[in-house]
């Protein structure tokens, strides 16, 4: 493991970096996944969403600092990974418990493996925690081992699997 991670909130000026983070998360996702793609749009429309997050109560965005360079007096090291989670009411017909969800988690991939990942897992965790959840979720999509790995040595077991086919194409009868 190197030096300390160091797990800080999103700040407004973390938002382009975010952005670019996500991207890099959903297509790293999509490879894992071939059937998830990508829309040409994508950039820009991941831009809007992460400035939406920026105002989002009910959401928790932490980023990881890169412990390793040196950087300039005055500057902060660069952002080498995110995590984000939503508190809500489920089912929201009974409001029976508040659930934490974990939505994301991402680190660089040649920053990974040096406990950053845990680190904001660890934080998003702890957060959530705080704003009194009953229950943590974190949906991790299938071929996504270093997820699991990561989720599971942090107590989340699985509970639930969500089976999914594609739909028979259309012929246009019924």
């Amino acid at each position: 493991m190197s030096a300390a991670a160091h797990v800080r909130p999103l700040r407004r000026t973390d938002l382009a970096r975010l952005a670019e983070l996500r991207l890099w998360y959903l297509a790293e996702t999509a490879r894992l996944e071939p059937r998830l793609k990508l829309v040409p749009e994508a950039r820009e429309r991941l831009a809007a969403a992460c400035s939406v997050w920026w105002g989002q109560e009910e959401r928790v965005t932490l980023v990881v600092e890169d412990p390793a360079p040196v950087v300039p007096a005055g500057e902060d090291p660069p952002v080498v990974g995110y995590a984000t989670g939503l508190v809500s009411v489920w089912p929201p017909i009974w409001r029976a418990q508040r659930v934490g969800e974990i939505a994301e988690t991402f680190v660089v991939p040649d920053r990974r493996r040096h406990g950053l990942g845990r680190a904001l897992l660890s934080a998003v965790v702890e957060a959530l925690s705080r704003r009194g959840v009953d229950v943590l979720r974190a949906p991790i999509p299938a071929r996504n081992d270093g997820s699991l790995g990561l989720s599971r040595a942090l107590g989340f077991e699985p509970v639930l699997r969500v089976l999914e086919r594609p739909s028979p194409p259309s012929d246009g009868s019924r």
